[in-house]
């Protein structure tokens, strides 16, 4: 079953954070649910909290909604943690939320394996403290979005590229370089040039490097 509780923010913290930041809380014990619901009433964050018991409510509630930061308990009755994980991961909507593993003690295999897997950001239920809370929330919050700033720059850069190398090969004379090169290449090779020497002839080479012309822009698709 889904639960939402909200809390209002009161002071200010180190990076800007979403006004309102809807989290996500998968834990099956609604013991340590509503621990963790009274902890983050206190961390002085503006935390919209959903909570839910299993992965598969978890499925449902990523297919619904937005989530800036999901939390996820390890051990559960049905998978575990890293398996919740990865459902997150495949999802459009949520894959970029930040992320945090909550686990039941401070084993480094189980750390070392949530880090790995995509999460930002772990807990220690035995050592979960209002300021602990507050640190890996604000932690992961701020490393997703780092995260998805380098993929944005990344994507803008590769998008400049594409669109340069597209400009430069509608130039006739760079199509003409670029076309003697690749046909010496072909040539030269020893594995792919006696291939299409047995396969082709000098006239089918030449209409397969004249089609670059047409359709300059399907390399980069």
């Amino acid at each position: 079953m889904l639960h939402a509780t909200s809390t209002p923010s009161s002071f200010p913290t180190p990076m800007p954070l979403p006004r309102e930041i809807r989290a996500l809380l998968l834990d099956d014990s609604n013991f340590d649910r509503a621990r963790i619901r009274r902890l983050s009433k206190r961390t002085n964050l503006a935390i919209q909290l959903d909570e839910v018991d299993s992965i598969a409510q978890l499925d449902e509630a990523v297919e619904r909604e937005n989530y800036d930061l999901i939390l996820i308990d390890y051990r559960l009755p049905v998978g575990n943690g890293m398996e919740a994980l990865e459902h997150v991961l495949k999802n459009d909507l949520n894959r970029d939320a930040g992320k945090i593993m909550i686990t039941g003690d401070s084993a480094s295999t189980t750390i070392v394996e949530a880090m790995r897997g995509g999460c930002h950001d772990f807990l220690t239920k035995e050592e979960m403290s209002v300021e602990a809370l507050r640190t890996a929330m604000i932690n992961a919050l701020n490393a997703a979005k780092k995260r998805q700033q380098l993929s944005l720059n990344d994507a803008q850069q590769k998008e400049i590229i594409r669109q340069g190398l597209v400009a430069a090969l509608q130039d006739s004379e760079v199509q003409g370089n670029v076309i003697s090169l690749v046909r010496q290449e072909l040539r030269q090779s020893d594995r792919f040039g006696t291939e299409l020497r047995n396969r082709s002839n000098a006239a089918d080479m030449d209409a397969l490097l004249a089609a670059f012309r047409d359709e300059d822009d399907f390399i980069f698709h």
